[in-house]
């Protein structure tokens, strides 16, 4: 990420002084010349002076102009034959004493590295007429030109002696999704191509009928719009600024991107730059209202400071987002649906986002930073998703609704899916000796309306829903079902608000709160089909190997009524499975996972831990259930089981790890403490352990849910060492059960001990080899 004036993205200096006699001008160390940060234009056939009486006023060199983004007129390489340099006839004096010509670069030395350049038109025809006034002027001949002195007769025009910038070659068997749109462009968005029609007829029928070995040139294309950029610093505030996305294609065939933001600042033009490769992720936030979303790097995720940009309409939006993301994909050679071993994860709005992993990711040897992790968007609306490396993925809705992936070329494949949320706002009261409760609390009470943790206020006309793609389907009313229980009104009590609330009233209790409730509904096409009819709160698939082979995968469950379940039929030619078998309980449950070797372990709503017995293909459900003892004074409440290997979250968002593991005695031994700061976790068929954080230590203001992963974990540290924090920021779940892909192995020789000295016989008293 780059911030830079705006006169700074092509910069050239440019003397204002006049030019002396004409002897000092024919001086080549004299020769005014055009210094550019990056390459751009320089004009050729600058000739010297002919006359001593008067001096010259040199011509403005034209400065490629940095105000646009991309004004440019480019033209062939392959001149016509009317247009070759010619070389005049030198007198003998000008031959004895030859003046060194001035080195200029040549359209392939001036563009290799930077395909990108802008021209100045007013400023090349200013340069053209002063040099062709200086040519009149001039009563001598210079010792090289590139100007045919024949073409006096045509018509006033800028008359180009060469222009960079290579062509502009689209060729009709190459398919850029982004650069064809289906329809009318009807949105803020605009496509502009750097070179003409015309041009581009031309260019094809010279290439049909002589092939050269370089076929392609340089070309360049541009996608501008206008949207609102969040400035973050003071003041905060929306700006309205000018994004433009350009596409550079090398004459190898290689793409280069680049995303521009043109703001303006105290009356000065500057830019925001984002490389196309260093964009590491594209999400869709909650910000005024505003059809907004973020965007990552490598570098803004470890600052926890992405670059927030909002469009005015939603169709601007899936517009940015989808060309965007297609440029990064294009970018890292992804293609097509996620793979199987995709990290899969979703973010508080209910987006769904995978990760394509590399060998690299687990390996111990060579560490993957969290913050290089890419994270493309599915489409899709759910709370969670669990995935394995068979390319089975479950998802469940914020309504409870069951739904199953469906890859591209699956006849169901694109369906309608709906979600409905809940949104809460909590309406909070004290106690006072003169009015009883009242709206009018201590100066360090939190807000008389505001959220659940009581930091943010909101009220029922400020509250809206997640995102201006939700509508309201229900008016605010008072939620009764609140943990705790409520009193007739819906009120819950308690001595203060950070403690326990409860439903009755004591006389111990100074406050007293009440949650209102307004549902929302959001209606998108996507590849998810709906396994009816249960809602569920929890899911989980059985981890395995890639190269295994199962007749039927295991799917456990836990509806919203706490009722444990096991999905049978289960196949990858049958996702969704057959029917649902009921496993008895004696109380409700809340967590459920199932891991290598069959071993289920599931939570109850009261915090205690349940393993399940028996479990095997013959017996999908098992037998019974063992109670396991939690740790000590605390209460689980989710669990994730890996291939050897038990990791658990309690009540307090602390993370424990069960020791004692064996085949033997699949129950383990006893719960060690890993960390805080986690509200949920993963473990995946290596035993890798990925989590969702509260927050990232050192950056309190950030929204909570960031995605963590725990580093040294192997058979012989099993619980890890250390953390990297990777992107967050409003992420809610993440699974990387389906992420089987081992780094490659390396065979090292086995250390053996040296080889024993042979010992030698004497033959005659001369030692002989055995």
């Amino acid at each position: 990420m780059t911030e830079a004036s705006h006169g700074s993205v092509v910069s050239c200096t440019d003397s204002e002084s006049d030019v002396g006699p004409v002897e000092a001008q024919r001086s080549t160390a004299d020769t005014p010349v055009l210094e550019a940060a990056a390459p751009c234009v320089v004009p050729l056939g600058a000739e010297n002076a002919s006359s001593d009486d008067a001096p010259l006023t040199t011509p403005r060199a034209f400065i490629p102009a940095s105000d646009s983004f991309i004004n440019s007129l480019v033209s062939d390489r392959d001149k016509p034959a009317e247009a070759q340099p010619s070389i005049l006839e030198v007198s003998q004096e000008d031959a004895a004493a030859p003046t060194p010509a001035p080195v200029l670069l040549t359209p392939d030395d001036a563009f290799r590295d930077n395909p990108w350049s802008n021209v100045d038109l007013e400023g090349a025809e200013a340069a053209r007429s002063a040099q062709a006034a200086g040519r009149a002027a001039d009563g001598d001949t210079s010792a090289l030109t590139l100007d045919n002195p024949q073409r006096t007769g045509e018509e006033e025009a800028p008359v180009w002696a060469w222009i960079s910038g290579g062509g502009c070659d689209v060729d009709l068997e190459s398919k850029v999704s982004w650069l064809s749109p289906t329809g009318v462009l009807t949105s803020s968005l605009s496509l502009t191509p750097v070179q003409s029609a015309a041009w581009s007829d031309e260019r094809e029928r010279r290439d049909v009928t002589s092939r050269k070995p370089l076929e392609r040139s340089h070309s360049v294309w541009v996608r501008k719009g206008t949207l609102r950029w969040w400035r973050d610093w003071k003041p905060q505030r929306w700006v309205d600024v000018t994004v433009a996305l350009e596409q550079s294609t090398k004459s190898d065939g290689k793409k280069d991107s680049i995303f521009f933001v043109y703001y303006t600042q105290y009356d000065e033009k500057k830019y925001l730059q984002v490389l196309i490769s260093e964009i590491t992720a594209l999400v869709p936030v909650i910000r005024d209202c505003y059809y907004a979303f973020a965007v990552y790097t490598a570098q803004r995720t470890k600052q926890r400071w992405p670059l927030v940009l909002a469009a005015q309409t939603e169709k601007d939006l899936m517009d940015w987002l989808s060309l965007l993301s297609d440029c990064c994909c294009e970018c890292r050679g992804i293609c097509g649906p996620p793979s199987r071993h995709a990290l899969w994860s979703t973010t508080s709005k209910g987006d769904v986002m995978v990760h394509e992993p590399s060998f690299t990711l687990e390996s111990p040897a060579t560490a993957f930073s969290c913050d290089l992790m890419f994270w493309r968007q599915v489409p899709g609306h759910l709370r969670l998703v669990e995935s394995n490396s068979l390319g089975l993925v479950w998802g469940i809705g914020w309504d409870g609704t069951a739904w199953v992936y469906r890859f591209p070329g699956d006849p169901a494949e694109t369906q309608q899916q709906t979600d409905v949320r809940n949104v809460y706002v909590y309406e909070n009261q004290r106690w006072n000796p003169m009015t009883g409760y009242t709206d009018k609390g201590l100066p360090t009470d939190r807000p008389m309306w505001s959220d659940e943790s009581g930091l943010k206020e909101y009220t029922k006309n400020t509250t809206h829903p997640p995102t201006p793609q939700w509508s309201w389907i229900s008016e605010w009313a008072v939620d009764y079902n609140l943990p705790g229980g409520t009193d007739k009104d819906g009120w819950q009590y308690a001595a203060d608000f950070p403690v326990t609330f409860h439903g009755h009233k004591t006389l111990k209790d100074f406050v007293r709160r009440r949650r209102w409730i307004r549902k929302c509904k959001i209606t998108l096409a996507a590849p998810w089909q709906q396994v009816p009819p249960i809602p569920l709160s929890d899911i989980c698939l059985m981890p395995c190997l890639a190269q295994s082979k199962m007749v039927h995968v295991p799917v456990w469950a836990i509806s919203e009524k706490g009722d444990v379940l096991c999905r049978l039929g289960v196949s990858p030619q049958n996702p969704a499975g057959t029917s649902w078998l009921h496993v008895g309980t004696d109380q409700p449950f809340k967590s459920v996972s199932i891991g290598g070797a069959n071993q289920v372990w599931a939570i109850a709503k009261d915090g205690s831990v349940f393993y399940r017995g028996s479990v095997s293909p013959q017996n999908p459900a098992g037998e019974c259930w063992y109670h396991i003892p939690s740790p000590q004074r605390q209460a689980l409440k989710q669990l994730s089981v890996g291939r050897t290997s038990v990791f658990a979250v309690d009540e307090n968002s602390n993370l424990w790890h069960r020791q004692g593991l064996t085949p033997s005695y699949p129950q383990g031994s006893a719960w060690e403490l890993i960390s805080n700061n986690v509200t949920k976790v993963t473990v995946g068929p290596l035993d890798q352990v990925w989590t969702i954080a509260e927050g990232v230590p050192g950056f309190p203001l950030e929204s909570p849910g960031a995605i963590c992963h725990r580093v040294g974990v192997g058979p012989m540290q099993p619980r890890g060492h250390s953390w990297d924090f990777g992107i967050g920021g409003g992420w809610e779940h993440i699974s990387v059960r389906g992420n089987s892909a081992e780094a490659p192995r390396t065979t090292l020789p086995s250390p053996r001990s040296p080889a024993p000295q042979r010992l030698s016989s004497l033959d005659n008293g001369s030692p002989v080899s055995v």
